[in-house]
């Protein structure tokens, strides 16, 4: 492999807590006594539900069956009772439906026989209406059923496996694939067969060395190996427009934003049980860590399980934590619960002191100019800031407001604390919304 490469402007060379190694095998969590499985995990609306109060589920069950585009089926995780339906806050703001199940009974697959469907033969068709049953979405925020994503895409020049994870404590990605390698690549296959693209490339994150042999002895029990490109872990490289900035640079002198479809190690393990296994979507690897954390580790967890079960598996706290964050500590979504449940979209569960959080006073912009330096979509996120809160957002969006990625760079840098990243974020939504 050649040696690695980065994007060209901006971003952070972040200090990046990997002093830590996952243990593998990565261990299953305990099961939870109650699960509690949100019927939206998923960019659309909330899945129909499918059960009442007092009615056994058995394991993989239909929980919710999918409302519109952009809603995916949702499943139990564990057998057991119903023991509620309620509704719980998420943290990314409004409401949705849950149903609590209390684990009760034999499961249907854990600790079963694993048989395995050949796939080769089945039509494109079959594939995607496989990955909509099972409830596959992508597992990263906005979390798109993988149904809908792929059955659009006509022409795809592009597939990445993008195993990059450039925010600090993450460890997710690295332990899927040095953990489940070749299931990894049998699932890229997959999406392969079902997009036909021009080419496929697996986007290694050069610091995570067993990983990315793992990808490279997997890739060779393939028919054809993809392409490998190693990938500095500079924030924030794992987006998808500078990741294609860096592909498109290698596709030597290449010209225009090719049609790309860009998936995560995890999500290609789920479309590899969900084909080749006959297995919903009921369990993830999460990232358990941070200074508030006593023994940091990645797990495989069932969805729904609380987040609060995964800290104490990890030895509970070390000390008071003034912020836990379900995701990365730059992009993530803080949580005040630890009752809240793990979904399809749940990376990592993090737990940070004060001094990781960098709280302080808001003061009044020094226009230092940090910010529009270090930008990676090369933007001025101060200029643009004033602008809205002046309430001219016509001028903010002639300024490139869209093209902001919400990485969090200006934030974290700017020395007066103003919330740049929040009042950007909401500007660019109420521009959408037609507000």
């Amino acid at each position: 492999m050649r040696p690695p490469k980065t994007f060209r402007h901006g971003g952070l060379s972040l200090d990046l807590e990997r002093d830590w190694r996952p243990v593998s095998p990565v261990q299953n969590s305990f099961l939870p006594n109650a699960a509690a499985i949100l019927l939206k995990q998923h960019a659309g609306p909330a899945a129909r539900c499918l059960v009442r109060k007092g009615e056994y589920v058995r394991e993989g069950a239909l929980l919710g069956k999918a409302e519109g585009p952009g809603s995916a089926a949702i499943h139990a995780s564990v057998p057991g009772v119903v023991r509620d339906i309620r509704r719980v806050r998420l943290p990314e703001g409004g409401e949705c439906e849950a149903a609590v199940i209390v684990l009760e009974g034999s499961f249907d697959r854990l600790g079963k026989r694993v048989e395995k469907y050949l796939w080769k033969g089945v039509s494109r068709g079959d594939l995607l209406q496989t990955l909509r049953d099972r409830g596959v979405v992508e597992t990263e925020a906005p979390g798109r059923p993988l149904y809908e994503l792929l059955r659009e895409r006509e022409k795809t020049e592009l597939l990445v496996l993008n195993a990059v994870e450039s925010e600090p404590y993450l460890r997710t990605e690295a332990a899927v694939l040095a953990d489940r390698g070749p299931e990894v690549l049998e699932g890229f296959a997959i999406l392969r067969k079902i997009l036909a693209p021009e080419r496929w490339i697996l986007a290694l994150d050069a610091s995570e060395k067993e990983a990315v042999a793992r990808a490279a002895e997997s890739a060779k029990g393939l028919e054809e190996a993809p392409d490998s490109i190693l990938l500095e872990p500079r924030y924030p490289q794992d987006l998808p427009s500078l990741l294609l900035e860096v592909i498109q640079r290698d596709r030597h002198g290449a010209k225009g934003a090719p049609s790309a479809v860009i998936v995560r190690p995890s999500t290609a393990l789920a479309v590899y049980e969900a084909v080749a296994l006959a297995k919903p979507f009921l369990e993830r690897y999460v990232t358990v860590a941070g200074g508030a954390v006593k023994n940091p580790a990645v797990l495989k967890v069932r969805i729904g399980t609380p987040i609060g079960d995964l800290i104490e598996e990890c030895g509970g706290f070390s000390g008071t934590p003034e912020r836990i964050v379900l995701g990365g500590p730059l992009r993530g979504l803080p949580v005040y619960d630890l009752d809240a449940p793990v979904t399809k979209q749940t990376s990592a569960v993090l737990a940070l002191h004060a001094e990781e959080t960098r709280k302080s006073r808001r003061r009044p912009c020094i226009r230092c100019g940090r910010c529009a330096e270090s930008c990676p979509e090369r933007l001025d996120p101060a200029g643009l800031y004033r602008r809205v809160v002046a309430d001219r957002r016509g001028d903010a969006a002639a300024l490139g407001l869209a093209d902001c990625s919400a990485c969090g760079v200006c934030g974290f840098l700017c020395p007066s604390r103003l919330p740049l990243v929040e009042t950007l974020a909401a500007a660019r939504d109420a521009i959408k919304e037609g507000a």
